[in-house]
Formats: C-alpha cells, structure tokens, sequence
C-alpha cells in the first residue's frame, strides 16, 4: 500500500498543525537538494515531503485529503483512486491535470489549475459522461457558463521555492526552472516574505488553448530551518552560550545579527535562560522595525580540579 501523506511526514492522522510544520522543517533540512547534491532518492524524497505538507500544512485542504481518503478516492498519496468501479477502475483524474518535475534549484513543479480552465473541465464530464442534458453530465451541463468570446488565458501553474531564512530576511534572486516550459527565469524574493508567502509571476504560467495570454505562476514560499536563527513575526531570535564563570563575573561576546556581528555585554550575575535585546535588529517589515532577542545558555562543567572543588565548598554568601 502507498504511503499516506501522514506516513511520508511522520506523524499520526491526530496530529496538530504544529507538530505537520515541525516535522516538514526537519525532514526538508534533512532532504533538501541543496544538502544532498546528485542524490535523486533524497531530491525524490524532498518532492514527495514538499507535496504531503502543501496538503496536511493546510487545514482545509487537510480536511478535504481526509474525507477522500475516508471514501476511498484516494490510494496513498494523494493520488485519486478509480472511478465508479474501485481501484483501477473508471479514468484517472491525474490524467487530466498534470503534475510532475521534480526539484530544480530549490523550485518544485505541481500541477496546473486545469487544462482549459473550469470550462474546459465540464467540456471534458460532459464528454466521459455523456454530456446534455440527461445522464451522469447533466449537473454539469445544467450550470454550464457561456464561453467568452475573445482569447481566453492560460492555466496558472502552482509550485514551491525553497530559501533559506536569511534569502527571505534580506531578500534575494533566485534562479529557477520552468518545469512546464524549460526556460529559466529570475525570482525576486522580498525582503521578509515569511513561510507560506505567495509571489506570482504573470504570464509565466501555462499558455493559453485558445491564442490567448499565458497564465501565472504562483510560487509558495517555503522556509527553511536555520541553525542560528529564528522568527517571531517582526522579532528574530538567537542563543548564545557562555560557561558558569562568565555568567557569574560577566562577559563580552560576540552576537549574529542578520546583518553583521555585534558585542553584546553580558551583565554578572546573568542567569540561564535570561533573553537580552538587540533593538532594531529585527526585520522591518509592514512599517515595523523588529527587535533581536539573544537568549543565554550556561555550560555547567562535568568535571573541576581539586581547588575548584575547595573553593566552592567554602564559597560563602
């Protein structure tokens, strides 16, 4: 049996969206294409996680995964099961909207939103079906619009694009491929453009069946896990780690920020867990400056000399 998209994710059909969006961040850190270059099993495996969290990472769409996989529409992940007759019977929806292509420099191709838009899926019912106004494609003949006149648009065309947090901190160009067309194409991705954020390209989608102006693509953004770093909407966060005797006498270390490296002075007497701000050092963005917050870890030493030992045993308050 196919893996589900909970399978692919690892995690239960119980699970919060919080605990889907963690377990993406850790399985896109661990496949990304970046990270395993000329490996087609972790590039293949990156699609198919890529894929399982565009559906499970949103509610609705989640919702809708399930009530097809609870009536058997769907036979693993995500592909639509047979028609009126069960598995391998009837016609096969993958058929008519293509997907495919696989990661090309962090960009991933989906699918396209039909092959002639809503009108040309009730022409192609009407054709399996039966069509008219009688049969299984009259609810579809009952509704059907007039077509326009003039030249209709093209499909928009859906995929991902994968950066790094700092590419979406500070902004950045990305070189992608076009998996529907071959041609290469420059991104500008916004400074601050957060997880999820949409950026659409007109007239890069597909062309139009009728002469008409190509579709768009509509990139989601997805973000990866950063070692140093991490985002609270305009407010970054950082940790940094110092040793018992710093914490005690107070110290000077260096701190990331997502522009240069600064001194941070760390007081006495800092406990672990304390959180210092690095004001305006956040992402300005919505009209906005976001803060820093570094967040202090103590080492505490697993071994010390006989001396030190003595000296804290008469270390009074």
């Amino acid at each position: 049996m196919a893996e589900s998209y909970y399978d692919i994710l690892g995690v239960s059909e119980n699970a919060s969206q919080d605990d889907i969006k963690k377990a993406f961040r850790n399985l896109a850190m661990k496949y990304h294409p970046d990270r395993n270059p000329n490996d087609a099993e972790a590039e293949k495996r990156f699609k198919e996680i890529s894929e399982a969290h565009e559906t499970l990472g949103d509610e609705k769409k989640r919702q809708e995964y399930d009530t097809m996989r609870k009536y058997g529409a769907f036979t693993g992940t995500g592909q639509p099961g047979g028609g009126p007759g069960g598995p391998g019977g009837g016609f096969d929806f993958s058929q008519m909207f293509g997907q495919g292509g696989g990661p090309q420099g962090g960009f991933q191709f989906f699918r396209s939103g039909g092959m002639e838009g809503a009108e040309g899926f009730e022409d192609i019912i009407n054709e399996l079906f039966g069509g008219g106004l009688g049969g299984a494609g009259a609810g579809f003949a009952g509704t059907r619009r007039r077509r326009p006149r003039g030249p209709v648009k093209g499909p928009d065309v859906t995929a991902e694009l994968s950066v790094t947090f700092l590419e979406a901190a500070k902004g950045a160009t990305r070189q992608i491929t076009l998996s529907h067309s071959g041609k290469k194409y420059n991104v500008k991705i916004p400074a601050g453009i957060d997880d999820g954020g949409k950026i659409r390209l007109a007239g890069q989608g597909a062309p139009s069946p009728h002469g008409g102006p190509n579709g768009d693509l509509i990139l989601t953004v997805r973000v990866m896990p950063d070692q140093n770093f991490r985002r609270d909407g305009n407010d970054v966060y950082t940790t940094a780690t110092i040793d018992f005797k710093e914490a005690i006498l107070g110290t000077k270390i260096d701190v990331k920020t997502l522009a240069k490296t600064v001194k941070l002075t760390v007081p006495p007497g800092t406990q672990p867990g304390t959180k210092m701000r690095l004001k305006g050092q956040g992402l300005a963005v919505g009209g906005r400056q976001g803060d820093q917050y570094v967040e202090i870890e103590v080492t505490i030493p697993t071994h010390i000399s006989d001396r030190q030992r003595k000296m804290l045993e008469e270390w009074e308050e």
